[in-house]
């Protein structure tokens, strides 16, 4: 694949996924933008769970309007599948924490 790879475990080598067509690529991109400028400001314990509820409301209205069951209605996740959920988790237990 000429690629590095994400996660070696043990024989397995996972590699990051960005679709071939560049305007799927594209698509790809303006989530993890999106992701960087939306979610990761939630990351303050004042505003982060309002922020994490709207972000939440905006993924479901908007990333995930396609027909296929991860983002952009793609059939497999791609980085920004990944990039989400790892988000997801860490402003969850950050409010936990906090909360």
């Amino acid at each position: 694949m000429k690629q590095v790879p994400a996660i070696v475990h043990g024989d397995f080598k996972l590699f990051e996924r960005y679709p071939a067509d560049i305007r799927e690529r594209a698509k790809v991109h303006a989530v993890l933008d999106w992701h960087h400028t939306n979610l990761r400001r939630g990351s303050t314990a004042a505003k982060g769970e309002k922020l994490i509820s709207a972000s939440l409301a905006r993924i479901e209205s908007f990333w995930l309007q396609e027909d296929g069951p991860f983002l952009l209605g793609n059939a497999k996740p791609t980085i920004a599948d990944l990039a989400l959920v790892c988000n997801l988790r860490l402003e969850r237990r950050m409010i936990e924490i906090v909360f």
